[in-house]
């Protein structure tokens, strides 16, 4: 799990709620430390020059010294910034991540050559990281358009956009979305369970539990990992994102169960990648 810009691992952490569902769905979950609270992530944010792509494999082979990982079902997923970086580690390391998921992010890296599984949660009514995109103020750059998101990624690449009518905030309901797309996905079998998922319906779920760590990524239980192969996508359809409109109840919003305590704290403190 990656926090985004000038957050921190703990805010994410209680924002995300991911400790409770990852232990009732036996996983593990290590929370990412950026450094001066900034990723990597291939353009943004805070002129950050340090390779977060090679610390996610040391917290990967950090949380596996001491919990049982499954080194073929590891998730890599992140809000804002961090999200960003989890895009951009679904390019760069594609034999460590079997799926990677975005909360108010935009992937600034391109692939056509690496087919991804990303899920991309995205407020559409959000002004620090438009779904759109388009300049923005608080980053002080542009940003890609969401819509156009796919044409970034390989053939093969199964890639689900699921739009709230909420701002640059993580909602309630994201690690519940984050796990249930991740979950079927597996290194081993990654060639048969895109093409599944790709035209599987799509829906919201859950996932992540503490460990700690200082790179952010769920890791599942128990295997090893193998690269995802490029040939073996070589006649793979095109890629297409699915996007699943969420609607939030009025009353989750007026009793602030949307939002929760990363939007909250991005107001006061102006951390808004």
């Amino acid at each position: 799990m990656l926090h985004g810009l000038l957050n921190n691992a703990e805010t994410l952490r209680q924002a995300s709620s991911a400790d409770s569902f990852a232990d009732s769905h036996d996983f593990a979950v290590a929370y990412g430390v950026g450094v001066h609270e900034a990723w990597n992530a291939g353009g943004c944010c805070g002129n950050v020059l340090t390779d977060d792509v090679a610390y996610v494999r040391q917290i990967v082979a950090a949380a596996a010294r001491v919990t049982p990982v499954d080194r073929s079902r590891i998730y890599v997923w992140g809000f804002s910034n961090g999200g960003m970086l989890a895009a951009r580690i679904a390019c760069d390391a594609p034999d460590l991540v079997a799926a990677v998921g975005m909360v108010g992010g935009q992937a600034l890296v391109s692939c056509p050559e690496v087919p991804v599984r990303l899920v991309h949660i995205h407020g559409t009514a959000d002004t620090t990281v438009p779904w759109r995109g388009g300049w923005s103020s608080y980053l002080t750059m542009f940003l890609p358009d969401g819509e156009t998101e796919a044409t970034h990624f390989a053939p093969g690449s199964t890639i689900r956009h699921v739009l709230w009518d909420g701002g640059h905030s993580w909602p309630w309901w994201a690690i519940g979305a984050l796990w249930d797309f991740s979950a079927p996905f597996s290194l081993d079998d990654a060639t048969s369970v895109a093409a599944t998922t790709a035209t599987a319906a799509a829906t919201g779920a859950t996932g992540a539990t503490g460990a700690t760590g200082a790179t952010g990524m769920t890791a599942g239980t128990g295997a090893t990992a193998t690269a995802a192969s490029a040939s073996a996508t070589t006649s793979a359809p095109a890629t297409t994102a699915v996007s699943v409109p969420v609607s939030v109840p009025a009353e989750a919003v007026a009793s602030g169960a949307v939002g929760e305590a990363v939007g909250a704290e991005l107001v006061r403190t102006g951390s808004g990648g």
